[in-house]
């Protein structure tokens, strides 16, 4: 099954068929029909619905036949859909022999469910621009409505398609964006765009207008989903039936115009200022009701959450979410080409370990009482210094270092190839450590988005958040814990000779701004206020902050110089000999 992609969605289905191989061309004969299939059988089973999906689609019959018919697929289409994408969802990234023919198969059965929608569409919409005589008022009418119908219906698959590719963190077809803003433009010209899907069918889609379904399917895109892990890309797919309710599609420019979109062009929405109009525009995106909801639950009204977001908008989605509608999009930075290895290791406790020049965790609190040890998940409880082992995270396996390539480089950053067999944690919002060379500093980054290439290897995106990190510990003091201490980095930068500071901690809900913590340096403690967030991911926080008492500023100063002179003068990768 070879998929010629380029006119995939352009070009028409040749109709050639004048029946069905598997039943008759009625609503009732495909169900009986359906009812024989083995669901339990997922290879057999996919593969003869998807030839019934062609044949209906090569059918010689009428567009509202056409439609009756596929609708009739439809439930179990995305049954199977569904068992199909749970193999290879969430696995690693870069997919097995075997998974790959299930994504082929998968891809092909979403893409040609989508295709039958869209010839329906753009046969109803010739057929419609024909005259009709007085008498064949009923005709024009059914011919309306399955229009009006395909439309919803195709964009409600396209848009699952480009979720299924994000959940891959791979590019789109060619011609699948110029398709999605084809429909929507159809729609709007004829005026059904608002046309309310439900009483049409008698159905209860939650998104009941196609301007609802197009919106959802942009903020797939403008959310930057390649930035996020595939948990949140699912968590966001899910929400945002909720939030494209809130999002205003205008065939006009005005000052809340956040996006915009040339119909024309088989191209995303862009982010509306002048690289925008050189597009030649004539859709604009509002997303300012969107963002008034985030801020309403930034302030904690949880009586605005819906049911999904309850669920599954986590504090590193909704950091993602909020921070993309309230500041400027694009690169703050040019790129230039630039070629070398870097050197590459894993995770925050990972990056704790070697800074403290292999030292194991307890040993760097420096106590002479029991305490109980954290990881990024849970409390893993009460024990003795000498019971304790060493963390699971600091395993040999997890310590290990990668080597990638670089492909280029901005102020803040690295664009880098990844190849072969990909680590448990290589992950959207990772905490790393980079190195150049073996006589160069190691510098504090995080990934910031992966893409997929089709020649089986990545591409990520790295952002440097500080030349300079010493390890720490921090605590939470209250009437039940004394001694929980989190692995913690301490953060510095150097901008314009003005020295910025701040800390890294685990992405746990306990940590928020406006909050009095204790910081361990060494085997002194000081009291600190998280003061403003600066980075929420899938693992880790980032904080500005400030000492409670100005006083204790000395013992932060000789602590960092400390630390300076003992890395100098003791090789951070000793530890590895």
């Amino acid at each position: 099954m070879m998929m010629q992609t380029s006119d995939l969605f352009q070009t028409p289905t040749q109709l050639k068929l004048d029946k069905l191989s598997f039943c008759q061309p009625n609503i009732q004969s495909v169900q009986d029909w359906v009812g024989t299939l083995s669901i339990l059988q997922l290879g057999d089973s996919s593969k003869t619905l998807f030839n019934a999906l062609l044949e209906i689609s090569e059918l010689q019959c009428s567009e509202t036949l056409r439609f009756d018919l596929i609708q009739t697929l439809h439930p179990t289409l995305e049954n199977v859909l569904a068992s199909l994408e749970k193999h290879f969802l969430n696995q690693g990234l870069i997919s097995s022999d075997r998974n790959d023919h299930i994504i082929e198969l998968a891809t092909l059965i979403r893409c040609y469910f989508s295709k039958i929608y869209i010839d329906i569409t753009k046969r109803t919409q010739e057929q419609l621009q024909q005259s009709f005589s007085l008498f064949a008022f009923r005709k024009k009418r059914n011919l309306n409505t399955v229009r009006t119908m395909a439309t919803y219906y195709a964009l409600q698959q396209i848009t699952a398609l480009f979720y299924q590719q994000h959940m891959l963190y791979s590019a789109p077809l060619p011609g699948q964006w110029l398709i999605a803003h084809q429909l929507l433009n159809w729609a709007i010209k004829n005026d059904f765009e608002h046309s309310n899907i439900n009483h049409i069918q008698g159905t209860e889609h939650k998104l009941s207008t196609i301007a609802q379904a197009y919106a959802r399917l942009i903020l797939l895109e403008v959310f930057n989903t390649h930035q996020i892990r595939p948990a949140e890309i699912q968590g966001l797919y899910l929400c945002s039936i909720d939030w494209a309710r809130l999002i205003q599609i205008l065939p006009k420019e005005t000052t809340l115009s956040r996006y915009a979109v040339d119909t024309l062009k088989d191209h995303p929405p862009v982010y509306n200022n002048n690289h925008a109009k050189a597009l030649s525009p004539n859709i604009f995106i509002a997303t300012q009701k969107l963002l008034e909801h985030f801020s309403d639950l930034q302030r904690k009204q949880s009586e605005y959450l819906s049911s999904n977001e309850k669920m599954l908008l986590t504090p590193a989605l909704h950091f993602h979410i909020h921070n993309l509608l309230s500041n400027q999009t694009g690169r703050r930075s040019e790129r230039y080409d630039y070629s070398a290895p870097l050197r590459i290791c894993f995770g925050l406790a990972v990056a704790h370990y070697y800074l403290s020049r292999g030292k194991a965790f307890y040993d760097t609190l420096e106590l002479d009482t029991p305490y109980k040890l954290h990881n990024n998940a849970n409390i893993v409880g009460t024990v003795s210094k000498a019971d304790l082992q060493e963390p699971k995270l600091v395993d040999r396996e997890a310590r290990q270092i990668y080597s990638a390539d670089v492909v280029n480089i901005s102020l803040n950053g690295y664009r880098i190839r990844w190849s072969g067999e990909t680590p448990k944690n290589l992950k959207t919002g990772e905490l790393i450590l980079v190195q150049e060379n073996t006589q160069s500093l190691w510098r504090c980054a995080t990934i910031r988005w992966i893409k997929q290439t089709t020649d089986k290897s990545l591409e990520l995106g790295i952002e440097i958040l500080a030349q300079h990190m010493y390890p720490c510990a921090l605590h939470i003091r209250n009437e039940n814990t004394i001694n929980n201490y989190h692995v913690a980095l301490l953060t510095q930068n150097i901008e314009l000779d003005l020295v910025k500071n701040s800390l890294i901690l685990p992405g746990l809900p306990i940590f928020r701004e406006k909050q009095t913590v204790f910081l361990r340096l060494g085997n002194t403690e000081i009291k600190v206020y998280l003061v403003k967030t600066l980075l929420i991911t899938q693992s880790f926080m980032q904080f500005e902050y400030e000492l409670l008492d100005e006083g204790q500023s000395s013992i932060l100063e000789n602590f960092i110089h400390q630390q300076q002179h003992e890395i100098k003068h003791h090789h951070l990768w000793e530890a590895l000999k």
